[in-house]
């Protein structure tokens, strides 16, 4: 399971490839050009175990301009790196290029293996030495250990192995409790097993069978088999090099970059929000939507750079800046990258992704930078209160996943407790979040209550539909949320003030004291709206206002009580019982009325689902 990912670095034909044979016996230059040429084009990868029983994953990159990307794709993921220097040529412009682009990629451990001793004398080598110290004099590297080799004679690999342990003796494992995740930066088919994607595990664990995707593509695919160091494994651990056999899934939709994952297990953007680095020896200068190639993980993309901290970013310079990605990548929080140019093509600088799915921003410049900074370097109460805050109705598992960390929730618990963000139906919000959704409620509310002073509230439907937001479910949730709270007041789908009561002047009053007589005279002998009403809009409001509460319409917009309304039901129940069937004829006699009307009233039965028809007669409906 313990497994160290150890990569080379290095100008072309310094012995990269030499010292992993000489140190593992096997040759990663297994192309019939690499062969040809003397030197590595792609990513070649083999295993050693140490001494100490450690194991080794080594990752052989190629050292030539023009197979930087491929050096890219296999120097992320890395826990350490070897940076090799021929003793006869000293540092050249890719070993810049390398420390430049290793800087970037975050990796802590590092140690400087001088190569090919043996084609020089001792005065020419300790020159050697001298310069590469002065070389990383104030850089990452100062004070890395070098160590001296020959892989021709395997002279002072003793030597080296020991630094090798020492150099990996406090790497901490990676962990395996994530969701298991790993770029793609070989792909290829094999003969009677189909597809094999290769790369190193970045967390988790797999297992043969589990359900995967590709991403940014979002195709589905299932382990088959799984190989370690050419090895057959039932399961693959964190900082393994690992080939994954895939079912379902063909060669030519893959290719290197992209990335495989569980479900939900990255983000798949084309907006990322970052905290960059700029080389300090570029005389290049960057504006806003300035034009590069974005390197992440082992993807290459087209990519707009639109910095934020700086008008225009120069040699040195360092802050926070947002990439535009002419494609989807799939990436996390915590994600390293490096930043080159078009052309001519050079590395210009690196980072590390804040925000995975960052979106336009509309915020002023202070609260932009403070959220950057909060995203970017805050404790994790406060990168958990900022995501709550931008990413409304998060569930535990998609916090968790932003922060790209194990974190327990007790920690949210904590935030609840402190009235900062709220636990609602298993998703979190944050308290200015519902504060905002509230104060708008309630504009709302109070414009419809001064508009309409006879109605108990404004339809739920129309209250969502004013609110204007996009989640329809999400609104009905806080919502409810505040009526339990009772700063609202929810009651059959209406929704008023808490404590607001329609308000009835003396004269509408009167008018409906008049109504309320009317449709207590007419009995079973129905009146419609507007034979109440005789069209007048004051009377019209009055009416709506009593059909809050104590009358109800019928089909063909008749009015009756409620408490005739009940009595008549009432009646239809011991007909039911006496006859075992209602019929029309004996309900019209029983409430003494004529067939329109009791059919009015059968009808509304139906709706109610007191009843239901059985031919042309009805029943009472047992599952009310």
């Amino acid at each position: 399971m313990d497994s160290i990912i150890v990569g080379t670095a290095g100008h072309i034909d310094h012995g990269k490839t030499a010292l992993v044979k000489a140190l593992t016996g096997h040759d990663t230059d297994t192309l019939a050009e690499e062969k040809r040429r003397g030197i590595s084009i792609n990513l070649g990868f083999t295993g050693f175990q140490l001494p100490n029983g450690r194991s080794l994953g080594i990752v052989d990159v190629p050292g030539h301009e023009k197979f930087i990307k491929n050096m890219l794709a296999g120097a992320t993921g890395i826990d350490a790196a070897l940076i090799i220097i021929a003793a006869n040529e000293g540092i050249m412009p890719q070993t810049r290029e390398h420390m430049d682009i290793l800087s970037y990629l975050g990796i802590q451990k590092y140690l400087i293996v001088l190569t090919k001793i043996d084609l020089v004398d001792e005065e020419f080598k300790e020159l050697v030495i001298d310069d590469i110290r002065s070389f990383i004099k104030g850089t990452f590297l100062e004070g890395t250990k070098i160590v001296e080799v020959d892989s021709v004679s395997r002279k002072g690999f003793d030597g080296f192995i020991r630094e090798l342990e020492i150099l990996t003796s406090d790497i901490r494992e990676r962990s395996f409790t994530k969701k298991p995740r790993m770029n793609i930066d070989r792909v290829f088919s094999v003969k009677g097993y189909g597809t094999v994607v290769t790369g190193t595990l970045m967390e988790g664990v797999l297992k043969a069978e589990d359900e995967l995707v590709v991403y940014p593509q979002g195709i589905p695919a299932k382990v088959r088999n799984l190989q370690v160091h050419e090895h057959n494994v039932e399961s693959a651990y964190a900082g393994q090099r690992t080939a994954i056999n895939l079912s379902n899934v063909a060669v030519n939709e893959l290719k290197r970059g992209n990335t495989v994952a569980t479900k939900d297990g990255v983000y798949v953007t084309d907006r990322i929000d970052v905290r960059f680095a700029i080389v300090k020896t570029t005389k290049l200068e960057m504006g806003r939507f300035y034009k590069l190639k974005l390197y992440v993980g082992a993807a290459e993309e087209v990519a707009r750079f639109v910095p934020i901290t700086h008008k225009k970013v120069k040699a040195g310079d360092e802050g926070y800046a947002q990439i535009l990605l002419d494609h989807e990548i799939a990436v996390l929080k915590g994600d390293r990258f490096v930043l080159r140019t078009i052309s001519p093509v050079t590395t210009i600088g690196g980072g590390v992704i804040i925000d995975p799915k960052a979106s336009k921003y509309k915020k002023d410049p202070e609260e932009r930078l403070k959220s950057l900074q909060i995203k970017d370097a805050a404790s994790s109460g406060e990168m958990i209160e900022e995501y709550i805050k931008n990413n409304p109705f998060s569930t535990f598992e998609q916090v968790a996943a932003f922060l790209n960390k194990d974190i327990k929730e007790g920690e949210l618990k904590e935030l609840e407790e402190e009235g900062s963000i709220l636990f609602i139906e298993k998703q979190y919000i944050h308290a200015e979040y519902l504060m905002h959704y509230r104060f708008m409620v309630e504009d709302i509310l109070n414009d419809y209550h001064k508009k309409n002073r006879l109605r108990k509230g404004i339809p739920k439907a129309e209250l969502l539909e004013k609110l204007n937001m996009s989640h329809k479910k999400q609104c009905e949730t806080m919502l409810k949320y505040l009526a339990g709270k009772e700063a609202v007041r929810l009651e059959q789908n209406i929704v008023s003030c808490y404590g607001f009561e329609p308000d009835l002047t003396e004269s509408q009053k009167r008018l409906k004291d008049g109504l309320a007589k009317k449709i207590l005279e007419s009995g079973y002998s129905f009146l419609t709206a507007s034979e109440l009403t005789e069209n007048t809009r004051e009377k019209q409001q009055v009416l709506e206002f009593m059909l809050q509460g104590g009358y109800m319409v019928l089909p063909g917009q008749y009015i009756v009580g409620e408490d005739l309304y009940k009595e008549a039901k009432e009646k239809a129940e011991q007909l039911f019982l006496e006859n075992g069937v209602l019929k029309l004829p004996d309900f019209r006699d029983a409430i003494g009325t004529s067939r329109k009307f009791a059919l009015m009233l059968l009808e509304r039965f139906d709706q109610d689902k007191f009843t239901r028809r059985q031919g042309d007669d009805r029943v009472l409906n047992t599952k009310k």
